[in-house]
């Protein structure tokens, strides 16, 4: 945990300067029906009872920031790999779907829950993050066998071509305007920078076919697996 806890830590020191300033990067294609962009994800939704605690958090920026893009509480989601980041112009039809879902299923086979405690808040230069720890490495060890197994297989992917995700956190908020009242706004993250929002349960896994937002209306679930706790974890 103290890896991901400096993780954090220095994502805040690098970034909490532009929300004291307002001067955060802001989003301009989150509203825009014409972004095209598009790829696939395997992710984990949160369950209602975290989703909840952060809706409040939420909620009290929502009071000052309204204009801000908050992620509705059924899109809160914890991304465990990006197979092929959103590109415009990516379809479905440019690739093998089903063998994708097979690697990711064979992936799967022999990983059974895990939990990801979710305490205290980050920053990134354009969006607010929900801190995430997993309780074991059994989240890295399936990134890891993932990434194996969709290069072995030769699949078209963009695996770690932004980055090496190696936290567990949750995009909460994105900036899409400059701040009405940064002092304020400095305040609510100061009271919520180490609140503990609860411990999800990752019981099911899923192959998705996203925009950059993950929103529902768009994202097409292309495999969904259940992880049982019967079977022998790695």
């Amino acid at each position: 945990m103290s890896d991901l806890n400096n993780l954090y830590s220095t994502m805040w020191h690098d970034s909490i300067d532009l929300f004291k300033t307002n001067t955060c990067d802001t989003d301009l294609l989150i509203n825009d029906p014409f972004d095209m962009r598009r790829g696939i994800t395997a992710l984990s939704y949160l369950d209602k009872t975290v989703g909840d605690n952060i809706a409040n958090f939420l909620d009290e920026l929502k009071a000052i920031e309204p204009e801000q893009y908050y992620y509705p509480i059924n899109e809160l989601h914890l991304t465990v790999l990006s197979i092929i980041s959103c590109v415009s112009g990516f379809t479905l039809s440019t690739i093998d779907v089903q063998v994708y879902c097979s690697i990711f299923k064979e992936t799967l086979e022999g990983f059974g829950p895990f939990n990801v405690h979710y305490k205290g808040i980050t920053v990134s230069p354009g969006c607010i993050l929900i801190q995430g720890f997993p309780d074991d490495k059994q989240l890295h060890h399936l990134r890891e066998l993932l990434r194996i197994n969709v290069n072995k297989a030769k699949l078209k992917s963009s695996i770690d071509s932004r980055y090496k995700i190696s936290t567990a956190h949750t995009t909460a908020v994105r900036c899409v305007t400059p701040f009405n009242n940064s002092d304020r706004v400095m305040e609510v993250l100061s009271t919520y920078k180490d609140y503990d929002f609860g411990t999800v349960e990752v019981n099911s896994l899923s192959l998705v076919f996203n925009n950059w937002y993950q929103h529902l209306a768009i994202t097409q679930t292309l495999a969904k697996v259940e992880l049982h706790p019967s079977e022998i974890a790695h």
